[in-house]
């Protein structure tokens, strides 16, 4: 691993020790707002972001911060995604709900964007101190327990019943949810982690097979892209056929563990919409 992939893993690390860890179940009154209906922000949220940006600024000349929180704060960040200043997304908690439900599903996650494509991706998983991360063209790998290993998707289970995959469809326009939710119906075993760090790092490391999404906000979506396609995955939209990028916002997505297996679901997922 390179020693900005190093840098940015040892700066995961403490801001979850300094600041998510200690209020893991430990959330006082006041610590938790709502942003909008039903989407969560905490005191750890924001204080892990303030920590983070400069940090990361200064590892990459010129570079600046696309954070959720201070997007949620101010929209007009977003257009950030469309120059070509080298870019960092960073959730500083991903799986708020999950934090603030006591649930160990939740993580930290960072990339960085040169020139609208991602070269560097870290997910961080704090409760079990295990770590993805990814170069472009490099591989990735996961750490946990001091050993480091290169991750490998693998082959979905061909039959159906046997699969394993996580359906997300709130946001999803009512033909797409139809369609999808008529598919995992055949399904064998449907989870909901409601953390994009652990659907990512699952598939990635073979442990889960599908995960549909159709809103694609860039700290969600590009650190998890880059690290389960250097693990062999895929990423794309199943209306379009296009490869997720940094700037592509929506759009009724498929994550798969391998091309053969992406290409099989979407092409059942676009003929039961067919048939509505």
């Amino acid at each position: 691993m390179s020693i900005l992939t190093e840098q940015v893993a040892a700066l995961m690390r403490e801001v979850a020790a300094r600041e998510i860890m200690p209020r893991f179940r430990a959330l006082a009154e006041g610590d938790v707002e709502e942003k909008s209906k039903g989407d969560l922000v905490t005191i750890a949220d924001r204080a892990s972001e303030i920590w983070l940006t400069p940090r990361l600024e200064a590892l990459v000349a010129g570079s600046h911060v696309l954070g959720e929180e201070a997007a949620a704060a101010d929209p007009s960040l977003l257009e950030r995604l469309s120059d070509d200043r080298a870019l960092w997304t960073v959730d500083p908690v991903d799986g708020t709900g999950n934090f603030v439900a006591g649930r160990e599903t939740f993580g930290v996650m960072v990339s960085l964007v040169e020139r609208g494509e991602t070269t560097h991706a870290w997910i961080y998983l704090p409760v079990t101190d295990e770590i993805a991360v990814a170069e472009q063209g490099a591989g990735a790998f996961w750490t946990s327990g001091g050993a480091t290993e290169r991750m490998a998707s693998g082959r979905a289970a061909p039959d159906r019943a046997d699969q394993s995959a996580s359906f997300y469809v709130r946001f999803m326009p009512e033909d797409w949810k139809n369609s999808i939710e008529r598919h995992a119906d055949a399904i064998g075993r449907k989870e909901s982690n409601l953390c994009s760090a652990f659907d990512y790092t699952s598939i990635a490391r073979g442990h889960h097979d599908f995960v549909t999404y159709f809103r694609m906000l860039p700290w969600d979506h590009v650190p998890g892209t880059l690290i389960l396609r250097e693990a062999g995955g895929v990423v794309r939209d199943i209306e379009t056929g296009l490869d997720y990028a940094p700037r592509i916002l929506k759009g009724p997505h498929l994550l798969a563990r391998d091309e053969q297996s992406w290409q099989e679901t979407a092409a059942q997922i676009r003929a039961l919409r067919a048939h509505l």
